[in-house]
């Protein structure tokens, strides 16, 4: 049903479409420190003790930053360079998806399941804001496929690999890389009382394998903040994220619920039946059935996304290990749907709402291309009319799951070539950290650095794409420990530059930015070219002297 060559390439060059759009988009507040913290191992020539704008960093471990460091090395600092090595490796996600998907229910489900992941908003607005959790969910479904595999087919290396992919999650964000593996084969060997298995020494083979592998994390944290640093790696990043104690203070419990559904677009609908269906299977199993069935992909979603539930700091990111494992028992039940007369009514039901979602989606392309930023590159709108008629076309016909499938596709894929291509790149002309430091490559004199002043100002964008960073002083007091800095440049918020002032410091203006908007916060009143002015902030380029 889905094994059309013609369908598979399809998909794929509209995917590729898509990140291709989005991989001239600039870095923006974390993906641009991660990225900078790689730069900054290469500036320092220190792979094991981390740093953010000269400081010590202690936030996240090395495994994406030495991606990042490697990445340019070779290819000179690039953006493209960076999104490019990030999406080659969450292309082993990807295989992963669909190769657990195959060993549980077949090369179809599998299939689709590798299709829902690589097409929806979590996979590609991710791999344009890169995060650790974008690096993390290719390790731990990696993992997961190893071990459940081994426990099948018994061969040493598969139990190996997936030790391996859990110390890689854990050197990419820690202990949280391992809670999904645990889950996982761990409620699966339990509900199939597979005790051996459980109480096997391997498991300790597995625990050195881990160990060895986190090493420079730990090193690198012990050298810079003792044992303080440690405990951090272990159980303040952790437990303090989860409790509040560290960071976090939300308090909605159906945070990833309502999150969800923007977040698996275009397939939010799909994920909402099959985890109902999934779960009421499982509620009227007969014992004798237990046997026959698979819950690691179950365990995985509702363990993992329970802990995030109760935990004190949330973000969307922090789902995306869950992901996979959510599409594979999406897949397995929308071929189900699909092929089983049982499901006939329901079938024609989630086709109606799909071709409803689809002409939403594609009904938002024409305020965004047509109004807020009007397009007029001719390249935009051919491959838009391509993809937005083809599932236009698509939600005129009766609609299987591959007509359906590649209709979402389609649909999704248009907005978010839109995004990537028009509305980023727009939005980020009003990021005037990025144009302040392009100002600062230019003007500024040999040995200048650039350095960012403001409680909360976040913008890492500014140390990464200027050619000598400074440092971040969020307070007044770092200000005043930097000064005398003469030579130095500054950028700051209008508040910063008032208190700058008041501090009777000597400096110069070098550029006033008049049109300042954050790109992380955004407002329909912005967008709307009439009221745009309106929202505008003004930002300071200062030398000091």
């Amino acid at each position: 049903m889905l094994k059309d060559r013609n369908f598979i390439f399809t998909v794929v060059i509209v995917i590729l479409l898509v990140i291709i759009a989005s991989l001239p988009v600039p870095l923006l507040v974390n993906a641009a420190k991660y990225a900078q913290v790689g730069r900054e191992i290469l500036h320092n020539g220190d792979w094991i003790n981390l740093t953010i704008g000269g400081e010590p960093y202690d936030q996240k471990p090395p495994m994406l930053f030495w991606l990042a460091a490697i990445t340019f090395n070779i290819f000179g600092v690039s953006t493209i360079g960076y999104k490019v090595a990030v999406i080659l490796v969450s292309f082993l996600g990807v295989y992963s998806t669909y190769r657990l998907g195959k060993l549980f229910y077949g090369k179809e489900t599998g299939l689709l399941a590798a299709i829902f992941w690589a097409s929806s908003l979590s996979y590609l607005h991710f791999h344009n804001d890169i995060h650790t959790d974008t690096m993390l969910v290719s390790f731990v479904v990696f993992a997961v496929w190893q071990f459940m595999t081994f426990f099948r087919e018994k061969k040493w290396y598969q139990f190996i690999l997936g030790a391996v992919g859990v110390g890689l999650s854990m050197l990419t964000k820690g202990p949280v890389g391992m809670l999904i593996p645990a889950f996982a084969v761990g409620a699966n060997l339990l509900v199939h009382k597979q005790w051996r298995e459980i109480f096997n020494l391997r498991w300790i083979v597995a625990a050195v394998i881990v160990g060895i592998i986190i090493i420079p994390a730990l090193l690198g944290l012990f050298q810079q903040f003792g044992l303080e640093g440690i405990k951090f790696y272990f159980w303040t990043n952790n437990m303090g994220r989860v409790t509040g104690s560290y960071q976090g203070t939300n308090t909605d419990y159906f945070f990833y619920l309502h999150t969800s559904m923007y977040m698996l677009l275009p397939w939010s609908v799909f994920m909402l039946v099959a985890m109902f269906s999934e779960i009421k299977s499982l509620i009227s199993l007969k014992k004798s059935e237990i046997k026959t069935i698979e819950v690691a992909n179950l365990a995985a979603v509702v363990f993992f996304l329970g802990i995030l539930s109760v935990a004190k700091q949330k973000n969307p990111h922090y789902m995306l290990s869950a992901v996979p494992f959510l599409f594979i028992i999406t897949s397995k039940w929308t071929i189900r749907f699909f092929t089983e007369e049982q499901y006939a009514k329901l079938k024609k039901v989630l086709s109606i709402i799909h071709k409803v979602i689809a002409v939403l989606l594609m009904a938002m392309i024409p305020f965004m291309s047509g109004f807020f930023f009007p397009e007029t590159r001719i390249i935009y709108w051919v491959l838009l009319i391509l993809m937005a008629g083809g599932s236009i076309y698509l939600v005129f016909r009766k609609a299987d799951l591959k007509k359906q499938v590649l209709m979402l596709v389609l649909a999704s894929s248009a907005l978010l070539f839109t995004i990537n291509y028009n509305m980023l790149p727009n939005m980020c002309k009003y990021e005037t950290s990025i144009e302040a430091a392009e100002i600062f490559n230019e003007k500024a004199e040999s040995g200048a650095t650039l350095n960012i002043y403001g409680e909360k100002a976040r913008l890492w964008e500014l140390l990464f794409y200027s050619d000598s960073y400074g440092t971040y002083l969020q307070t007044q007091e770092m200000l005043e420990d930097f000064l005398p800095h003469p030579g130095a440049w500054i950028y700051t918020t209008e508040a910063g530059y008032e208190e700058m002032q008041e501090m009777g410091i000597t400096m110069e203006v070098a550029h006033e930015f008049t049109q300042h908007k954050k790109v992380t916060s955004q407002s329909i009143n912005f967008l709307n070219p009439n009221k745009r002015a309106s929202r505008f902030q003004k930002m300071y380029l200062l030398i000091l002297r």
